[in-house]
């Protein structure tokens, strides 16, 4: 493991004087992230905006030729894009969430630099980045001709939220574990792959038999997904959904994450 520095409080230094500094780290490692991502231009900007839209794209264009019903409402693309949009947005997080340390470890021989500050930096990137992708979608949906209203706006936003929370807790942890343990990363690169196939992106839960659907109830991303169909489409009810489950998660991968987190701090 790595023997890199950590930022050292005085006992005349305030809480406000080292907040103000690791605001500072932050800010700066944002911007690095920023230009390593996207480049110094606005090609790699619109690419990382595009990407989306691909992934999408591509599953709409598969399930046109193979002409599959919608299982809920007229619109399968629609009913895909309500599946697609909450796993693009954790997978995002949760893949550069994960790779934190992979990446910019680095610069934590720089004083002042702490672990958190690389984690809190990636964070705030995939929330803005998140927010993007969700604009961005929605405005592309609506722009070639498809009629995006969701019947709670509120919880269909909520529920996108939902899924960029557990992209947090679950890259948190396998970031955080990779430090301990470098194979960790390669889970969590396969976590991807087994979401998008068991999470409900082409299928509806309920329509499953249940020793299946007793299988699926451990994915959280199924439940998010099943809760943002919810929140969209008026007509459709679950009994898989569990909110309590979900949270519960949630709450436990960030929490136990963090305290991995500061362990790795003390020793590193």
């Amino acid at each position: 493991m790595t023997n890199a520095p950590r930022p050292t409080r005085f006992a005349g230094e305030s809480w406000r004087t080292a907040s103000a500094m690791h605001a500072r780290v932050v800010g700066a490692v944002i911007m690095r992230d920023l230009q390593t991502r996207f480049g110094a231009g606005y090609f790699g900007f619109l690419l990382g905006l595009l990407m989306p839209l691909g992934h999408l794209g591509i599953v709409i264009t598969v399930s046109t030729l193979i002409q599959h019903a919608s299982p809920i409402g007229t619109d399968r693309p629609i009913f895909l894009m309500t599946g697609v949009l909450p796993f693009i947005i954790w997978l995002y997080s949760h893949r550069q969430i994960m790779t934190t340390l992979s990446y910019n470890r680095p610069l934590l021989f720089f004083p002042g630099v702490d672990i958190f500050d690389l984690f809190l930096s990636r964070i705030v990137i995939e929330l803005l980045n998140s927010t993007i992708i969700v604009i961005v979608v929605i405005s592309a949906m609506t722009i070639v001709g498809y009629d995006v209203h969701a019947y709670k706006w509120p919880d269909f936003i909520y529920g996108l939220i939902l899924a960029w929370a557990l992209g947090l807790g679950t890259g948190l942890f396998f970031g955080s574990l990779t430090s301990i343990m470098p194979l960790a990363i390669m889970f969590g690169l396969i976590l991807g792959p087994l979401m998008w196939a068991t999470s409900g992106i082409f299928f509806l839960p309920d329509g499953l038999p249940e020793s299946l659907q007793k299988i699926l109830y451990f994915n959280p991303l199924s439940h998010v997904v099943d809760g943002v169909r919810l929140s969209y489409f008026s007509e459709y009810s679950s009994d898989f959904f569990n909110s309590t489950f979900l949270y519960i998660f949630i709450v436990s991968a960030i929490a136990v994450s963090l305290a991995l987190t500061a362990a790795i701090r003390r020793v590193a």
